[in-house]
């Protein structure tokens, strides 16, 4: 399988009007990591944050530093993690940045496209089902710390939660 690139602007996370076009990098999802040229870092003001050992496709190890940058690739951003580059270094658009902005690689067009909708965990609850199980809730009023919030469902043979009924006394 060939490789694709892909040009992209990024910024200074904090000062967003400090940023730079870096007009190619190569597409790797097989680094986990975002890599630019130091020089182009330092031009938009992002800092080392720490210093990391990543292995080279080759079995090499080396040390980097990493800070923090927002990527921009046509109309998708993302904040991630950027290696500062030293010279030898490829540029790399890295896999964490590709599910950041949400796209993916068509292999056979070697170009990047939306990956749709993110998936997000449902929360299961035991019991039964309500019918409109899938309507947002709405609420109105105050919630206070450990009251308000959505009715209780109780089944027709329950008084109140939390209270037993009274039991005849037994002389």
């Amino acid at each position: 399988m060939g490789s694709s690139t892909v040009g992209c602007l990024l910024k200074n996370h904090i000062a967003r009007e400090k940023a730079v076009k870096i007009p190619r990098l190569m597409v790797d999802t097989g680094s986990e990591a975002t890599w630019i040229p130091r020089r182009q870092l330092d031009q938009i003001g992002v800092k080392p944050e720490k210093r990391q050992t990543f292995t080279m496709a080759n079995g090499q190890q080396v040390y980097r530093y990493v800070g923090y940058a927002m990527i921009r690739v046509n109309d998708a951003e993302t904040v991630d993690e950027v290696v500062f580059a030293e010279a030898g270094d490829l540029i790399l658009l890295g896999a964490r940045a590709l599910e950041g902005l949400r796209l993916w690689i068509d292999a056979h067009g070697k170009r990047l496209v939306e990956s749709g909708p993110s998936p997000v965990a449902k929360v299961v609850v035991p019991g039964p089902v309500p019918p409109n199980k899938d309507q947002y809730p709405t609420w109105t009023g105050i919630i206070i710390q450990g009251q308000g919030g959505p009715p209780l469902i109780a089944s027709k043979t329950e008084d109140t939660p939390g209270r037993q009924k009274k039991k005849g006394r037994r002389r």
